[in-house]
């Protein structure tokens, strides 16, 4: 099996009492599909921003191509 081509560990992201995610962890291999899907508000937005880097974490691992 290949590694991951992204790799996320424990990431969580809190605007005060909300959590707009809490120890996501996920992990995504060559040629596979996923889709990310969820009610209004739970954060699907918020992961993303995350993952893209427009967004700082409050908790995490987040590995591209074997690299931090």
């Amino acid at each position: 099996m290949a590694d991951p081509v992204l790799d996320i560990r424990g990431l969580s992201k809190h605007f005060g009492a909300l959590r707009a995610g809490d120890h996501v962890d996920l992990d995504l291999r060559p040629g596979e599909i996923h889709a990310l899907i969820g009610s209004n508000g739970v954060g699907k937005s918020t992961l993303i921003k995350q993952i893209a880097g427009e967004l700082s974490p409050d908790a995490d691992t987040i590995r591209f191509a074997g690299r931090d």
